[in-house]
């Protein structure tokens, strides 16, 4: 498990990477269970746990993880 900070909104959120593909969002308001898929085109897709639909707001949290990861040279 890895930690790091997003920012989504003007707002530091704090991420924890439980698996390749798992996350924790620590919203202010609320905990987001979010889950990458790539699609068979090699693009990925965010979901909260549990769903099948991407919403704006998990693909934006999403890129945000996805620029953090690359940052750091981690890869999901």
């Amino acid at each position: 498990m890895s930690q790091f900070t997003i920012s989504q909104h003007n707002e530091t959120i704090s991420v924890t990477q439980e698996a390749k593909d798992s996350f924790i969002v620590e919203m202010p308001d609320k905990t987001l269970y979010l889950i990458v898929r790539q699609d068979n085109e090699g693009a990925n897709h965010w979901f909260e746990e549990g769903s099948d639909n991407e919403t704006e707001e998990t693909k934006s949290i999403g890129i945000a993880i996805e620029t953090a990861l690359a940052e750091s040279g981690a890869t999901h």
